[in-house]
């Protein structure tokens, strides 16, 4: 049951992902990163949502591991990080960097007093 609800909530957080990002690209004018930026944040907001609602276990592991597991990107948010660098855009990487970590942690904050009210 466990790698069930895991799976669904991945390929449903892996979907959502790729959609958001390719909605995203449509907009894109510039070199920072916003299609992960954003897709992060708004994946530590629902990441927080959840664990401040308290539910269960298998929920939480359909929506916090499964869907915003698969929703976030660690490993795109490195890639692009060290690409700036690589471009010689190193302040815009260390922005990246630092922005992403501070928004996602406030927004994963707002998130969970959010999940709390209800």
């Amino acid at each position: 049951m466990n790698l069930a609800l895991l799976n669904i909530g991945g390929a449903c957080g892996a979907i959502a992902r790729y959609n958001l990002g390719i909605a995203i690209l449509k907009h894109k004018n510039h070199s920072f990163p916003l299609g992960t930026f954003i897709i992060n944040i708004v994946g530590a907001l629902l990441l927080g949502i959840i664990c401040g609602l308290g539910i269960s276990e298998n929920s939480y592991l359909l929506f916090g591991d499964g869907f915003c597991g698969a929703f976030t990107t660690f490993s795109t948010f490195t890639v692009e990080s060290v690409q700036l660098i690589r471009h010689e855009a190193v302040k815009k990487s260390i922005s990246y960097i630092v922005l992403s970590v501070t928004a996602g942690l406030i927004c994963f904050l707002i998130g969970y007093e959010i999940g709390k009210f209800f």
